[in-house]
């Protein structure tokens, strides 16, 4: 089984998956508890100017609907270069921005992912970290802060960003050190200052933090506090804790906190791992995680997972095991339909995310995973049908 970067950081119940790898035909998917894919539901579409050659993506990041970012690979003299690439007409055309002096990999010193709080200032990180203030065409190589070791996740707005970050090197499992949470603003030519935010994170190798202009949720948790804890702030700066909605009993673990609003947000718990497949239940809530009301497993097909939700409320998840798969729910209740299922695997997904009511960006074989397929597909009728962007 191949998992990407974020799969990793987001798979929490993977020991009763076994070794093996089977293929799986798309006749065959509903089995999985989601009906096959549609013919012809990956196409082409989309035009291209100025991206290097042979470029292949690993993340993205969306700061804008109209200006979108992807960090990729691309052969540049006897080696790879790490490029940023980008779009300020919706992803009709794509330019080379700049380069970050990091491998792409999710091994130290490498990089990842990346994000941007503005349409100047940007990150890249996992586990080191850069940061742009001019669009992306050039990165400084930044000191991770807390003495930290690693970058686990990274959120971003224009209120500012927020990490997570580890003591323990990449590797070091079991990391008996609790994670910690820090703050700096979005400024361009301000110089970066981190501010830590006291919470009480567990000692793990799994968070997810996610930002919605000052509303900010930070979880972590693993496989020896199954339950996890979750965090949620209004105002960027104090936090308090909230229920997790998943189900502790059968060893389901919140993986993923998508927020929407000040107020709107959904969350995945992802668990009770088997050949090839795990629960999937996504949650919603209407006051910043207080209270929640279920909104539906997906199929079973697929372990690593992440979620994505547009403002109107249409959500998708994208999950990997020994193949690929993408689930949407756009009819706002509890009923889930396979869109994507492919047997290619387990090339996975990375950054599914969603920019307006309809339209959503995903990496399919991130540069990072051990397939390193790295293209692009975009949706414009929330989730229906997915179209290679020509990235």
């Amino acid at each position: 089984m191949n998992l990407t970067a974020r799969a990793v950081r987001r798979v929490v119940a993977m020991t009763a998956v076994a070794g093996a790898v089977t293929l799986i035909p798309a006749a065959a998917l509903a089995a999985g508890g989601g009906r096959a894919a549609p013919s012809g539901s990956l196409g082409r579409a989309g035009a291209v100017s100025a991206v290097p050659a042979g470029f292949r993506a690993t993340s993205l990041s969306w700061p804008s609907a109209s200006r979108g970012r992807v960090l990729g690979t691309a052969p540049c003299g006897r080696g790879t270069c790490s490029d940023v690439i980008g779009t300020s007409d919706g992803g009709t055309t794509w330019r080379l921005l700049g380069t970050v002096g990091a491998a792409i990999s999710v091994q130290h010193p490498g990089i990842s992912e990346i994000r941007f709080s503005t349409s100047e200032v940007g990150w890249t990180f996992g586990p080191r970290l850069f940061r742009t203030g001019d669009a992306g065409r050039s990165w400084a190589a930044l000191t991770i802060p807390g003495r930290g070791q690693q970058v686990l996740d990274l959120a971003a707005s224009r209120a500012g960003a927020y990490a997570v970050i580890s003591p323990c090197r990449r590797g070091a499992n079991p990391c008996r050190k609790p994670l910690s949470l820090w703050r700096t603003g979005a400024r361009s030519r301000a110089p970066v200052r981190w501010t830590r935010i006291p919470l009480d994170l567990p000692a793990s190798m799994f968070a997810d933090v996610a930002v919605s202009g000052r509303t900010v949720y930070v979880t972590a948790g693993g496989a020896a506090n199954v339950g996890g804890r979750l965090y949620a702030s209004a105002d960027g700066r104090h936090f308090s804790a909230r229920p997790s909605p998943c189900d502790a009993a059968r060893d389901l673990t919140l993986i993923q906190v998508v927020p929407t609003s000040a107020t709107d947000v959904a969350f995945l718990c992802d668990g009770d791992a088997g050949f090839s497949q795990a629960v999937k239940t996504v949650y919603r809530s209407a006051d910043t995680g207080r209270t929640d009301t279920f909104a539906g497993r997906t199929g079973l097909l697929g372990i690593a997972a992440e979620l994505a939700a547009s403002p109107s409320g249409n959500l998708a998840v994208a999950s990997c095991s020994d193949g690929s798969f993408l689930y949407i729910n756009d009819g706002h209740g509890e009923v889930w339909t396979m869109v994507i299922g492919r047997g290619d695997g387990g090339a996975g997904w990375n950054d599914l995310t969603y920019v307006n009511r309809s339209q959503a960006w995903v990496v399919y074989g991130p540069a990072a995973g051990a397939t390193g397929v790295g293209r692009v597909y975009v949706t414009r009728d929330a989730g229906r049908h997915w179209t290679a962007a020509g990235v």
